[in-house]
């Protein structure tokens, strides 16, 4: 396999990259899973002979989610020792076969023999083109598939943490309890932002609530604008979210709302409305893929926390006390202490979701199709 030590963006003139779309408790050991086990990628000899393929259903400067994992890989290749030149990237792949399996079909022509799936909707593609590329690695973000090495971060304590923020300064602000939280799609990995977003505000306050406002999209700068006037129209000042465009934080600073920013530090884009954000780390996760493939040990799932889930520094908009107790909270579940997703637990029709004293197994965790109690949302 020839490979090509120029890193290349191909972007628009080819037909598999101008259709748009954006997909998108424990420590840091990785390796969560099982051993991937045969047909999962064949050792590479060293860091220097990893060649990636980098598939993203948006551009790798939105301002979100495609930027946050480009950058954690364009970090974590250097961290590892691999050569800049050796990252291809194909931005606007939307989440279809043919798009998919043209794009993955070009960068291992190209001489890629690792490739990286950034949205959860290339997983069954990329599952059967395993098959045909058995000496390829693919590295997939989302849920466990057979034959690819899926990884996903626990963004959950980060939001956890957003939500007792939020609820701490609402309540000092007015005493409101309800909150908002902005959310991009009806999807599994939204539903954990979100959950985990009004958990942490009930931890503050048993009685505390979130209207959610959904754009039905992962990027939609008019609609995330729409969702976010909505919750402050509706008496609502402060508010998560899970969407990648500024639009969020910059109606609410328009609105003299606040907002945690997700994805990337958001700050430079309404210093006046984001209290702080929370970050994607990819780094560390991808960096423990990389060392499994040289040593021929890759895994079937990694899912990481701690570092990966990180906070950027709090606004001088959020008092001192309130950082201290976030700091106390990141601390509780780093050690344990507190359970995000930890019983007794119900969802809000009342079922039974975790018993009291025990926890929620991260498969569940990562295929959420509930909503937790004080959650209010159309769908």
């Amino acid at each position: 396999m020839k490979k090509r030590l120029l890193s290349i963006i191909l972007v628009g003139a080819m037909a598999i990259a101008c259709l748009a779309g954006c997909g998108s408790e424990g420590g840091n050991e990785g390796g969560a899973g099982s051993a991937a086990g045969e047909g999962t990628g064949s050792a590479i000899a060293s860091m220097e002979d990893i060649v990636v393929g980098e598939i993203q259903s948006y551009v790798i400067n939105d301002g979100g989610w495609c930027q946050a994992t480009h950058e954690g890989l364009v970090a974590a290749m250097e961290n590892a020792g691999i050569p800049a030149g050796n990252l291809m990237t194909l931005e606007e792949v939307y989440e279809e076969q043919a798009a998919v399996y043209a794009a993955t079909e070009q960068l291992i022509e190209e001489g890629a023999n690792v490739i990286v799936g950034t949205s959860t909707g290339y997983s069954g593609y990329l599952a059967e083109l395993k098959a045909e590329y058995p000496d390829v690695t693919f590295i997939q973000y989302g849920t466990e598939v057979e034959g690819l090495a899926s990884f996903a971060l626990r963004s959950y304590e980060a939001m956890f943490v957003a939500g007792a923020v939020c609820e701490m300064m609402s309540m000092a602000d007015g005493g409101n309890a309800q909150l908002g939280f902005s959310a991009s799609m009806d999807e599994f990995s939204v539903n954990t932002a979100i959950n985990a977003y009004a958990l942490g505000a009930q931890y503050i306050n048993p009685e505390a609530t979130v209207k959610v406002a959904c754009a039905d999209s992962w990027y939609d700068v008019d609609k995330e604008t729409q969702c976010a006037q909505s919750l402050i129209d509706a008496g609502i000042k402060y508010m998560g979210m899970e969407a990648s465009s500024p639009a969020i934080p910059q109606t609410c600073e328009k609105n003299g709302a606040y907002c945690v920013g997700y994805h990337i530090d958001m700050s430079e884009y309404a210093p006046e409305a984001v209290l702080f954000s929370f970050t994607w780390n990819f780094a560390p996760i991808f960096e423990t893929i990389f060392a499994d493939i040289v040593a021929g040990n890759v895994q079937s799932m990694y899912y990481m926390g701690g570092e990966c889930a990180a906070l950027t520094d709090f606004s001088d908009k959020v008092p001192a006390d309130v950082q201290t107790k976030a700091a106390e909270i990141q601390a509780g579940i780093a050690d344990g202490t507190i359970n995000v997703y930890g019983g007794p637990l119900a969802d809000r029709d009342g079922n039974e979701l975790v018993a009291e004293g025990a926890v929620m197994d991260d498969n569940a965790i990562l295929l959420q199709e509930f909503y937790v109690n004080g959650v209010d949302c159309a769908w």
